[in-house]
C-alpha cells in the first residue's frame, strides 16, 4: 500500500559534482507516495564503508527514516545492511543477494545458469606463484582473453589480453589500486576502505575471494551486438521493464559503451533474453533479492545465442534519460520509490520515440582538468536543447586520474535511433575541445 504519512527519504552514496535537483523532484511528484525530507548523503573525507554505514544507521534512527534509495551498486550493499538492521522499517533485498550481483566472481558461480566454470579463471594477486599461475591459465584459455576485476562496472576495470606480457602489466596495475581510496578506486572488494565493512555483514568465509586481491580472466568474445536487460523485483515477483541496444565500437579493446532504444533485435531473440533475465533474477530471488530494480547485460552471439556479462543488483542510471523518452508511465525512480513504499509498479509501454546515452570518457594516460576538455560556452547554450541532456560526473576542476576517465554523460532524442546518434554526433562536437582524447566518440 502507498504510504499515507509523508516518507523520509535517505538516498547515499551521492556525488558532489551532481544536482540531485531533478531527482528530488521526482520523488516529490510521485503519484500516491507524499514525500517528507528527502536526504542526499555523501562519502566524508577518509571514510571507510564500516564507518559511512555506521553513520548512516545513527542517522536512519535519528530521522526515522523511511525509505533507503540505493542507486549504484555499492549503495545497494550498504541499503542491503541496513536493512537487515532495521527490518520492520525499510524494504530492500538481502546482502547476499546484492553482494552476488556486486562480486563477478560470485555472479558466474551462482547466478549464471549456463556458466561452465573451465572457460574463465581467477587470479589471486596475494599469491607467491602468481605469474606462474598467470602462465598456465593463459595456455588454457587462449588468447586473446578479458581481464576483469571483481567488483567493476561501466567497461571500467576491463581489458583485452593479447599477451603474457600485457597479463603481467594489467596484474600491476590492479595491485598498485588496491590500497587507494574509494574516490579513486571503487571496484575492489578487498580493498581497506571496503574490507572491514564485507567482513562484518557477510559471511566472508562462505565467499573467500571477496578479501582476496583476484581479477577474472575469461576467453575475449567477439560478440556482434551486446544489450541492456532491466526489471524489477516486487514482493519476489519478477517484472519486465525494457530492453535497450548497446553503441558498438568497432576497433576498440571493449567495443561497446552507450545504449540506444528502442532495441532493433529480433522478437525472438528479445524473447530469449527475458528467458535468461527470468533465470538470473530468479536465482536472485532465491538468496533474498526483493523490491529493487536488476540491471543485466548480455552479449548476443553470432549464432543469436546469449551469454551474461554481469548483473548490477539497481536501476540504470545510465538509461534513465532513455526511458523517460522511449517508455510511458513512472520513471524507473519513482517505481523505485513504490517498491520500497510496498507499491507494485505499473509496467511502461513504448512511446515511439527514440534515445540514446553516451559516456564521454578520456582515455586512459591522459592527464588534465576537465575544464580543459569542455567548451563552457557550449554547456550554458546546450541547456536549452530539449533533445540534449548533459550529467556531469566531475567538477571542472576535477583532475583526470587513472581510472576515473569518465566526467560526463550524454544523452540525445530523436524519432528514430539513428536521429538520435546524428544529434549526440552533433553535440561531442560543439561541447569538447579535445575531440582525439575522447575514447569513444562518432567521427
Amino acid at each position: 500500500m502507498a504510504a499515507k504519512q509523508p516518507v523520509t527519504i535517505l538516498v547515499p552514496f551521492c556525488y558532489r559534482a551532481i544536482d540531485y535537483s531533478t531527482t528530488e523532484n521526482l520523488l516529490r511528484t510521485c503519484e500516491g507516495i507524499p514525500v517528507g525530507k528527502v536526504i542526499f548523503s555523501y562519502l566524508e573525507g577518509a571514510e571507510s564503508l564500516l564507518d559511512y554505514f555506521y553513520r548512516l544507521k545513527d542517522f536512519v534512527i535519528d530521522n526515522d527514516v523511511d525509505v533507503v534509495l540505493a542507486l549504484s551498486d555499492i549503495a545497494t550493499l550498504v541499503q542491503s545492511a541496513l536493512v537487515r538492521e532495521f527490518p520492520s522499517r525499510l524494504k530492500g533485498p538481502s546482502v547476499e543477494s546484492s553482494f552476488l550481483a556486486y562480486h563477478k566472481v560470485y555472479t558466474s558461480q551462482y547466478l549464471d545458469p549456463d556458466t561452465d566454470p573451465s572457460s574463465h579463471g581467477v587470479l589471486d594477486l596475494d599469491s607467491k606463484t602468481l605469474l606462474e599461475d598467470a602462465d598456465v591459465l593463459l595456455k588454457r584459455l587462449k588468447l586473446p582473453a578479458f581481464a576483469k576485476v571483481p567488483c567493476g562496472d561501466a567497461s571500467q576495470g576491463v581489458w583485452k589480453i593479447s599477451s603474457a606480457g600485457q597479463l603481467t602489466d594489467v596484474l600491476g596495475a590492479v595491485g598498485q589500486l588496491n590500497e587507494r581510496h574509494y574516490s579513486q578506486n571503487e571496484h575492489i572488494s578487498s580493498a581497506t576502505f571496503m574490507r572491514d565493512f564485507l567482513q562484518k555483514v557477510l559471511d566472508v568465509d562462505h565467499y573467500p575471494m571477496v578479501l582476496r586481491d583476484t581479477i577474472i580472466v575469461e576467453p575475449y568474445i567477439d560478440a556482434p551486438a551486446k544489450v541492456c536487460v532491466d526489471g524489477c523485483v516486487y514482493n519476489k515477483e519478477i517484472l519486465h521493464w525494457a530492453i535497450s541496444d548497446s553503441l558498438h565500437w568497432p576497433g576498440q579493446d571493449i567495443p561497446f559503451q552507450g545504449s540506444y532504444m528502442p532495441s532493433t533485435l529480433s522478437d525472438t531473440i528479445q524473447r530469449r533474453l527475458w528467458g535468461g533475465f527470468d533465470k538470473v533474477v530468479g536465482r536472485m530471488v532465491d538468496h533474498g533479492f526483493n523490491n529493487q530494480f536488476v540491471h543485466v547485460e548480455y552479449f548476443i552471439l553470432a549464432d543469436g545465442q546469449i551469454k551474461l556479462i554481469e548483473v548490477n543488483a539497481r536501476m540504470s542510471g545510465n538509461l534513465s534519460g532513455l526511458y523517460a523518452a522511449c517508455l510511458s508511465g513512472p520513471p524507473p525512480l519513482q517505481a523505485l520509490l513504490g517498491l520500497c513504499c510496498g507499491v507494485r509498479p505499473a509496467l511502461p509501454a513504448p512511446t515511439g520515440r527514440a534515445a540514446l546515452n553516451l559516456p564521454l570518457q578520456v582515455h586512459d594516460n591522459y592527464t588534465g582538468k576537465v575544464r580543459d576538455m569542455v567548451n563552457l560556452s557550449e554547456v550554458e547554450i546546450l541547456k536549452g536543447d530539449s533533445d540534449v541532456k548533459i550529467t556531469w560526473i566531475m567538477a571542472f576542476d576535477d583532475e583526470f586520474l587513472p581510472g576515473k576517465v569518465e566526467f560526463a554523460k550524454i544523452w540525445t532524442y530523436g524519432k528514430t535511433p539513428d536521429d538520435a546518434k546524428k544529434k549526440c554526433r552533433e553535440v561531442t562536437r560543439r561541447l569538447v575541445k579535445k575531440q582525439e582524447q575522447l575514447k569513444f566518440n562518432f567521427h
